[in-house]
């Protein structure tokens, strides 16, 4: 009489146990800013920014402060821009200060933020 088990046998009782413990969390969006206490000072939220990694998810933002924009960027390249007024009014807020200059937009076709203004 053979005890032996098979190697499929063998297989099944060493499987790994199973891995406990939370979840890695999501990694946030880098965002450089040189200018945050002129921003907070208006009433921008920077909680704005995690909204729209989650939703598009870019992996970084930069602030340039003379189009009071952020660049928004994906998989190492630049993809599109948002001001800081449109971010306030995408999230129930008001217009935060006038913008003089404004940055190149991006053709609809190219854009990966979509806004309900905006035709496609």
């Amino acid at each position: 009489m053979n005890t032996s088990l098979s190697e499929a046998e063998v297989e099944e009782t060493q499987e790994e146990p199973k891995k406990r413990g939370r979840p890695p969390k999501e990694k946030k969006a880098e965002v450089i800013c040189d200018h945050k206490d002129h921003l907070k000072k208006y009433g921008f939220d920077f909680k704005w920014l995690d909204k729209l990694t989650d939703e598009y998810g870019f992996e970084k933002y930069e602030y340039l402060h003379k189009f009071r924009a952020f660049r928004c960027y994906k998989d190492g390249m630049h993809v599109d821009w948002i001001d800081i007024n449109t971010l306030s009014l995408l999230n129930g807020g008001r217009r935060l200060e006038p913008i003089l200059l404004r940055h190149q937009p991006v053709p609809p076709r190219r854009a990966i933020i979509e806004y309900p203004w905006r035709n496609l």
